[in-house]
């Protein structure tokens, strides 16, 4: 079996311009996993829910759960859980899901949080995604986008609605999907091939809302570390006025 991807990896997060940074990520290079979440629900709710989300799903799948036979996690999904890194993501983020749900009482009580993950499997990356956090790939000077946003938005272009209505800007951050947000929780996943020398960029809409794609490929090209490219690029999000939490982490194919 081909051996899984060298990555580099590195992290930045910077408060913004708010009161405390509800975002959080994690780095767990020995499993090939690497996301960002951003909590939302109130000072306390966000980043109480952004931590433990991450902190259920890396821990689901440090276990021996990893390899074990799937064992069935409530859920509303009617098409079946796909195989292998698929599987074991969404019911990671179905465990997440219920955690949070279960913790929903009194200051937390509207709290949620977004994901954007990665988990490497050999030489494919597979991604997951939840509400507004996004995966990018730099490869080539070019930037792909592996994720898409569950937000109101997002759904009014999808369905070839004027997205320039006083509704659609009023709700155009609104989220339609988020861990712990709704009753039930149906993650997106797909798969990437992954070469040396690609880059991939998980954020929150603090890092990709300041820093457009063309700006991306310009701040990664001037090289460095995984944690000097990351760092570049929170910065420059700050510098250019991002008000939000800005938070993302950079993976390099070795």
């Amino acid at each position: 079996m081909p051996a899984r991807s060298r990555i580099d990896s590195g992290a930045a997060t910077h408060i913004g311009r708010r009161s405390n940074n509800e975002d959080s990520f994690c780095e767990k290079p020995e499993l090939g996993f690497f996301a960002v979440a951003d909590g939302l629900g109130g000072h306390e709710g966000g980043e109480v829910a952004s931590q433990l989300v991450l902190r259920t799903v890396t821990d689901f799948l440090s276990s021996d759960e990893r390899t074990a036979p799937s064992a069935p996690v409530p859920s509303a999904e009617s098409e079946p859980a796909a195989a292998g890194p698929e599987r074991l993501l969404r019911e990671a983020v179905q465990l997440a899901h219920h955690e949070v749900r279960a913790q929903q009482k009194g200051k937390l009580h509207m709290m949620a949080s977004t994901l954007t993950a990665v988990l490497f499997e050999q030489d494919e990356a597979v991604v997951c995604n939840l509400g507004d956090s996004r995966t990018f790939l730099v490869r080539d000077g070019a930037v792909q986008r592996l994720t898409k946003d569950h937000t109101v938005l997002a759904e009014m272009e999808a369905a070839g609605l004027d997205t320039k209505t006083p509704f659609a800007l009023r709700h155009r951050n609104s989220l339609t999907g988020a861990v712990g947000m709704e009753d039930s929780v149906d993650v997106d996943c797909g798969r990437v091939s992954v070469r040396p020398g690609d880059v991939l960029l998980l954020c929150s809409d603090g890092l990709y809302e300041p820093v457009p794609p063309d700006l991306m490929v310009e701040l990664l090209a001037q090289g460095g570390s995984a944690r000097e490219m990351a760092e570049r690029l929170v910065t420059r999000a700050y510098d250019r006025g991002g008000t939000d939490n800005i938070t993302g982490i950079v993976l390099r194919v070795l």
